[in-house]
């Protein structure tokens, strides 16, 4: 009775999260084409946060307005585009005050110093995770800045581009692989062993993308059908 009682608690998404006789879980790809905005509404949650939605991983995110957001992906940008904004002005108001070299070099530096703050697992504290990715920003923003000054701000802005999202790429391939080599780590240790469908952290994620269609279960072959 006990067991009947909890299969009837379920929801239709859990119903398909939890079912062992289905296939792989798969994107409704057609659906998504004709109903990009939908499909971006559903999948929101993962946008902003980036993480899964359990206690491991409480330290990655905070909430602004009912909504999670990755600590690194929100202070990063922000703190870039606040440094940029106030070189510009710096730039436009008193160009005097710039010096590109200390300004490339500098930001080299405290970029280095995000990354060791990182690897010496002081962001394991949330307010200093916090202020890793503030200094991260806007150590990368000044960086940007004297490489765009370079011989004059508008000479070879296309070569100055390319190494400025050059740079960008390889900072968030460092970031990125670091952060998955994590999340495999705390995953594998965690009762569900990265079977990401029975895992509750996911089930926000994942339950609207199922009940909106988007993700739907693969059909299995029935044994013994002929």
């Amino acid at each position: 009775m006990d067991e009947e009682d909890g299969d009837s608690e379920k929801t239709p998404c859990e119903e398909v999260l939890l079912d062992t006789q289905r296939g792989r879980l798969r994107f409704n790809r057609r659906l998504i084409l004709r109903q990009p905005l939908r499909f971006i509404r559903a999948v929101g949650p993962l946008l902003t946060s980036h993480h899964p939605f359990c206690s491991v991983y409480e330290g990655h995110l905070f909430i602004l307005r009912g909504r999670k957001w990755c600590i690194g992906c929100f202070f990063n940008s922000l703190s870039f585009f606040m440094a940029l904004g106030l070189l510009i002005v710096t730039a436009i108001t008193v160009p005097f005050m710039i010096d590109r070299s200390y300004l490339f070099w500098g930001g080299a530096v405290l970029v280095l110093v995000s990354f060791a703050m990182s690897a010496l697992h002081l962001t394991e504290n949330k307010k200093l995770k916090v202020l890793s990715k503030l200094i991260l920003g806007s150590s990368f923003a000044c960086v940007s800045w004297a490489i765009l000054l370079a011989d004059g701000l508008t000479s070879n802005l296309e070569l100055k581009f390319a190494l400025i999202i050059t740079l960008y790429l390889v900072v968030v391939t460092i970031l990125g692989y670091r952060r998955v080599v994590e999340i495999e780590k705390e995953c594998k240790a965690c009762e569900y062993e990265m079977r990401w469908s029975k895992c509750p952290g996911f089930k926000d994620i994942l339950c609207p993308l199922v009940d909106s269609k988007f993700l739907y279960p693969e059909s299995l072959p029935q044994s013994g059908s002929e």
